[in-house]
């Protein structure tokens, strides 16, 4: 059994290997909200990746549902240690393990045949996956970059929670064009003239959303990594696979 989550960085905020290790723990509360969060990071990553290699809507769906029912009574996770690297591409492997060795007990293992339910919204996930390119690109990089589009969305979550709270939200839907990687944003001008005020006041709401969108992006990619000088490689590779 895993012993106490710990770092040499004090400051250095729980990673989800630090879930992975709660999983493991004694505490069936604590393990069941670690299982929780990690079924919340990799649920869509996994259905996307199932539905990519080919399987249809309730075979992914049910695939899914087996493969985190694996994490949970089989003690898959037992077996990951830190030192595999990133968690996201051991999960993705734990995958691919299970669907060549158990393809045949899978295909009997509906929902409602004894497997219990993790929750994640199927329909959602499907009508999602109804508006990714449709492409027959490697599977494999796909789950990666669904994965990287997915933790990219939550630090945009949470910015727009904090210009809501401030009841800045129609501000925030403007400015947002400025933190995409991918796209040419509108002009400063374009922007002031919208929310009413300078062009040298504007450029300091941007610079400033900026600020905090890197520094809630570098705090999320934190929690994927395992110590701090991992962080800037990772946030290359992050923009390069969004990038694509």
């Amino acid at each position: 059994m895993a012993g106490a989550p710990h770092s040499h960085h004090a400051d250095f905020p729980t990673t989800h290997w630090t879930l992975v290790q709660a999983v493991q723990g004694g505490d069936a509360d604590d393990a069941a909200r670690a299982m929780e969060k990690l079924c919340a990071g990799y649920w869509y990553p996994i259905y996307a990746y199932l539905r990519r290699r080919g399987h249809a809507a309730h075979d992914a769906e049910d695939l899914t549902q087996a493969f985190f029912h694996r994490l949970l009574t089989e003690k898959a996770l037992d077996m990951a240690q830190q030192g595999s690297g990133k968690l996201r591409s051991w999960l993705l492997g734990v995958l691919k393990h299970l669907l060549s060795d158990h393809f045949r007990q899978l295909g009997t293992q509906k929902r409602g045949g004894g497997i219990p339910h993790v929750s994640f919204d199927e329909m959602a996930a499907e009508e999602r996956y109804t508006h990714e390119a449709q492409t027959e690109g490697d599977p494999d990089a796909f789950f990666t970059q669904v994965w990287a589009q997915d933790l990219l969305a939550s630090v945009r979550g949470r910015l727009r929670e904090a210009y809501e709270a401030a009841g800045r939200k129609e501000v925030f839907d403007l400015l947002l064009p400025y933190l995409m990687w991918d796209k040419e944003p509108p002009s400063g001008r374009e922007i002031a003239e919208k929310i009413g005020s300078s062009e040298v006041a504007t450029r300091i709401l941007i610079h400033r959303l900026r600020v905090k969108f890197r520094t809630l992006l570098k705090d999320e990619v934190a929690r994927t990594v395992l110590a701090p000088e991992e962080i800037p490689g990772e946030l290359a590779w992050l923009q390069s696979v969004l990038a694509k």
